[in-house]
C-alpha cells in the first residue's frame, strides 16, 4: 500500500510541475489597422476675416451668458433664505 500512496504523490507533484511552468499562450497578433490612430481630418481652409468673425461671435455669446449668470446671481443673493 505504502507504493500507491508515493506513486499518486509523485503523479500530483509532476503534475502541478506540469501546470506551474506552462509556457504562455501566444497573443493573438494584432491587425496593423487597430494598433495605428487615425490619420488626423484636415482642416478646412477659412480666410482669417472668417476666422476672427466666428471668434467675435464666440466672446459676444460668451458675454451674454456671463452677464445671465450674473442676474441670476443677484436674484438668488435678494431673496430672503427661508426659515
Amino acid at each position: 500500500m505504502p507504493c500507491l500512496f508515493v506513486s499518486m504523490r509523485e503523479a500530483d507533484e509532476e503534475e502541478k510541475k506540469a501546470t506551474a511552468y506552462r509556457p504562455f499562450s501566444p497573443r493573438r497578433p494584432e491587425r496593423p489597422e487597430e494598433q495605428r490612430w487615425p490619420s488626423p481630418t484636415p482642416m478646412p481652409m477659412v480666410p482669417a476675416e472668417d476666422t476672427n468673425r466666428i471668434l467675435k461671435q464666440i466672446l459676444d455669446r460668451l458675454d451674454n451668458i456671463e452677464k445671465r449668470l450674473d442676474r441670476i446671481e443677484k436674484l438668488l443673493t435678494e431673496r430672503q433664505p427661508v426659515p
